[in-house]
């Protein structure tokens, strides 16, 4: 297009953009306006523009009115989609039950001693034969009788009467409507079929005794065998609701097992603490002997796992996850250790704040740190409730903060450095040092720091000059705790080094407090390999 006229241009387009404008201004029903563009004529290109806009050099600008039109209707869309089906309605109402059906004869002796033929056996406690001939009616139904306090029962007869002892095993149980089963107590299992509620109410060893006198004997004293949802075992006790106590290192003395749900948890409503449950846990881990855990979690998972985890936060919770504390300030053991035998770190922390130390820190070992160092972060001397400041460390024997940088005089030689607007308030007593780039000549500090600044000169005017200033540190939190460089060696500590190898001295000597070993009930430090397993590691 080298060559158009501007009247081509225009021409062209009022072509182009009366449709475009035509539309617009049907749709939005607006009265007539008038658009504006600048046009380079070069390559007839067009840029929209306003009225007052100025075109620039090589550019022509033009306007032209547009008249609101009325489109014609465009064709029908094409239908859509069916919806989704609805939600189906609520069931009805379910019918009324149907009318009972007569009740049936009742067994005849003959049918009823067929029927116990079938679970006669060796050994049974059940001899059907001598039932023969009896009506049901005669048969025991039901218990009956109690026994005095401190005695026990000890046998059941067929018209349910009971036999009671001072100690001993149930020795003998006729089978009724009841009860299933039978034999001698300790031959044969007992099935109870219905209820069984028995209550104690002296001061003996328990409602139910369950021995197995057989030191060799892989049997359980008790079974339990539910189908249902509920719990196999509900114990309620003012004292201890439920209490194992095993004889031998390689037992436990409550173990649980399970393929898909937890194992063994610990739940408090907290319902009856009053006005705080501190100092009660749902779970509770103590050991009295010597050494020891009084909470011991492994990991057998070999692509990984974790052997203890606390977790916080759940069901909107506030508290804390893990806690490790000393609650007796004479002990000097740690209040948490971390220890590993892997390449892996002893302890790994991660998050927004990864840790955070309310006291004195000691690292014995290098400290390697991949982000930014902050020193210290203390408040702003000029509005502490408002805001903070944040350093970076120098290594040095008193606290000071430095700064740095570059300026260039001008043709007096002379120049301001200005320093940030906080470098007043937190530090004093300012040391200079001050070298001249790309020329001989002398630099000065010709005015010290006032006001946040000081002034440079130069022999020559328009040298450039590198700067540093280091300052004592002078706010609240730097005069509480200034550092001495010399401490003397106190306690446990006089006498001991902290890297005794430097010194040409054994590890005895460290005062360094390193973490135990583990150890055995004698006070041995034993391997892994060497510690007796559980019944549950087997």
């Amino acid at each position: 297009m080298h060559g158009c006229s501007r009247r081509a241009i225009t021409v062209a387009l009022l072509m182009v953009a009366l449709p475009a404008a035509t539309a617009a201004a049907a749709q939005a029903a607006a009265p007539p306006k008038r658009l504006y563009a600048c046009v380079t004529e070069q390559f007839g290109t067009l840029n929209l523009a306003t009225k007052k806009a100025k075109c620039p050099a090589g550019q022509t600008k033009i306007s032209w009115r547009v008249e609101p039109g009325r489109g014609k209707p465009g064709k029908p869309g094409t239908p859509g989609a069916p919806g989704t089906p609805g939600t189906p309605g609520t069931p009805g109402t379910p019918g009324a039950p149907g009318t009972p059906g007569p009740a049936g004869a009742p067994d005849t002796p003959e049918q009823v001693r067929e029927k116990l033929l079938q679970v006669d056996g060796p050994g049974s406690g059940l001899d059907a034969d001598l039932l023969g001939g009896f009506p049901s009616a005669d048969w025991q139904r039901r218990v009956t009788g109690t026994c005095a306090a401190g005695s026990f029962l000890t046998a059941v007869t067929a018209d349910g009467n009971v036999g009671c002892g001072t100690g001993g095993d149930i020795t003998a149980v006729t089978a009724g409507d009841g009860l299933t089963g039978g034999a001698t107590s300790g031959d044969a299992e007992l099935a109870v079929a219905v209820p069984l509620d028995l209550t104690q109410t002296g001061t003996g060893a328990g409602v139910i005794d369950a021995s197995i006198t057989n030191p060799a004997s892989g049997a359980r004293a008790i079974d339990v065998n539910h189908a249902g949802v509920g719990p196999g075992v509900f114990a309620i006790s003012r004292g201890i609701a439920l209490w194992g106590n095993t004889q031998t290192i390689s037992a436990a003395a409550v173990l649980g097992d399970s393929d898909t749900g937890e194992v063994i948890v610990g739940r408090h409503t907290g319902t009856g603490c009053g006005v705080s449950c501190n100092g009660i846990g749902a779970v509770v881990g103590r050991h009295d002997g010597n050494g020891g855990y009084g909470v011991r979690g492994f990991q057998t998972d070999p692509a990984g796992g974790i052997g203890v985890i606390g977790q916080a936060g759940i069901s909107g919770g506030q508290g804390v996850g893990v806690r490790g504390e000393n609650v007796n300030a004479a002990n000097p053991s740690n209040a948490v250790q971390a220890v590993t035998n892997g390449a892996g770190s002893a302890l790994l922390a991660q998050g927004t704040t990864a840790g955070t130390f309310n006291g004195n820190v000691v690292i014995n070992g290098d400290l390697a740190v991949t982000g930014t160092k902050s020193g210290f972060r203390i408040d702003d001397p000029r509005a502490p409730s408002e805001r903070t400041l944040t350093h970076t460390p120098v290594e040095t024997d008193a606290l000071t903060v430095t700064y740095s940088g570059n300026v260039r005089t001008g043709g007096d030689g002379r120049a301001t450095v200005r320093l940030p607007e906080y470098a007043d308030s937190l530090a004093g007593d300012w040391r200079y040092q001050l070298t001249p780039i790309g020329r001989f000549g002398q630099a000065i500090v010709e005015r010290e720091v006032s006001g946040g600044r000081f002034v440079v000169r130069t022999e020559q005017g328009g040298t450039k000059v590198s700067w540093t200033v280091t300052g004592t540190r002078r706010d609240p939190q730097a005069k509480r705790d200034a550092i001495d460089p010399v401490a003397a060696k106190r306690g446990r500590d006089r006498g001991r080094y902290l890297d005794p190898a430097l010194y040409g001295q054994p590890a005895s000597r460290s005062s360094v407090r390193r973490l135990r070993p583990t150890t055995t009930g004698r006070g041995r430090a034993v391997a892994a390999a060497e510690r007796p397993r559980l019944a549950s590691e087997r």
